[in-house]
């Protein structure tokens, strides 16, 4: 073979080098274009995905705001409401507190009184029953100075009886003696002791008895007055004693009830706290979950700007058209491999 079909196989050898080179070239460009479009394609279907999720997200984030929000809103409500009402049950309570210790000074006091009130009932007791017994013998002087005086009026009334008969003899005897003194028999000799003495006696007697009898009269109307004076004193006594009872009964209830009445505040101030602990607890959970969910969507919007800033750069590096590529040559054989020996000699 001439040097000259050499040369012209050569160019054409060459010719087809370059050829199927600007056909490599081109094929391996469409596949770069191609996998750029595919990671384009993916990159915007993850964009995608990444915008759907952070927009739910914003969505979910939005809810759980405005639910935290109004439950917020619900919560100063209800804690306005408690503290409104705990304010109400301090103020009722310290009331409570307050007529308790009132009531328990009425009880001490109605105690003390009702303690003199049994000892003056007492005292009044053992003195009616001395006025009693006073009476009691006044009742039984008067009886026997009655007996007494009956007596005497007996032993008046035969001395009187007597003195008459003796005034009777008496005259008889007279007239007998002036017969003696005309030339009768003597006078008898007078009696030893005189009616009239005896009669005075009777008198004094009948007299000291009188005002013995009107002594006990008066000791015995004393003692009456005294026992009435006395029993009336003791019933009032015995009624102020029931009126106490009766306040100490209703100071000993109106206790109760204010006991009761502290329990309960007791008891719905304890709930109030328990409700304003669930809703403290409540609230610190929904900023929890708020905290999550923005911290959540603060990552997504990074990787979406993530993502927007690779798919930039992969379309700047792809207009450029500084993407890396390289041509594969099949391997050469027998004269295919000379002249591609010479060609490369050459270039």
């Amino acid at each position: 073979m001439s040097p000259t079909d050499l040369r012209v196989l050569a160019q054409a050898l060459s010719d087809q080098v370059q050829t199927l080179t600007a056909e490599l070239q081109t094929a391996e460009l469409q596949t770069a274009q191609d996998a750029q479009d595919q990671a384009a394609s993916l990159h915007a279907t993850q964009l995608q995905t990444l915008r759907a999720q952070v927009h739910d997200q914003a969505m979910e984030i939005q809810g759980w705001e405005h639910c935290a929000a109004s439950r917020s809103q619900d919560l100063r409500l209800l804690l306005a409401d408690q503290a409104v009402e705990i304010r109400d049950l301090t103020g009722r309570l310290d009331r409570a507190s307050r007529q308790r210790d009132v009531m328990r000074d009425d009880n001490d006091h109605l105690l003390r009184e009702m303690a003199l009130a049994g000892s003056e009932i007492h005292q009044l007791q053992v003195r009616i029953h001395d006025l009693e017994r006073d009476l009691e013998d006044s009742q039984t002087a008067r009886a026997a100075a009655d007996v007494s005086l009956d007596r005497l009026r007996d032993e008046l009334r035969l001395t009187q009886e007597e003195v008459v008969t003796n005034d009777y003899v008496g005259s008889t005897h007279g007239g007998s003696a002036l017969g003696s003194a005309r030339g009768g028999s003597p006078a008898p000799n007078p009696p030893f002791s005189s009616p009239d003495v005896a009669l005075a006696q009777l008198s004094e007697e009948l007299q000291d008895t009188k005002e013995s009898l009107e002594r006990a009269s008066a000791g015995r109307d004393y003692a009456l007055e005294e026992f009435v004076r006395m029993t009336r004193l003791r019933d009032e006594i015995r009624a102020k004693l029931a009126d106490s009872e009766l306040q100490r009964d209703k100071a000993a209830t109106e206790w109760a009830d204010a006991k009761r009445t502290q329990t309960e505040l007791e008891s719905k101030l304890r709930r109030t706290s328990d409700k304003l602990k669930k809703a403290d607890a409540t609230t610190a959970k929904l900023q929890d979950q708020l905290s999550a969910a923005q911290t959540q969507q603060q990552q997504l919007i990074l990787e979406r700007d993530r993502g927007l800033s690779e798919r930039d750069s992969a379309r700047r590096r792809l207009a450029l058209g500084q993407l890396p590529f390289r041509i594969h040559f099949p391997p050469c054989r027998g004269p295919l491999r000379l002249l591609a020996s010479l060609l490369l000699f050459r270039l």
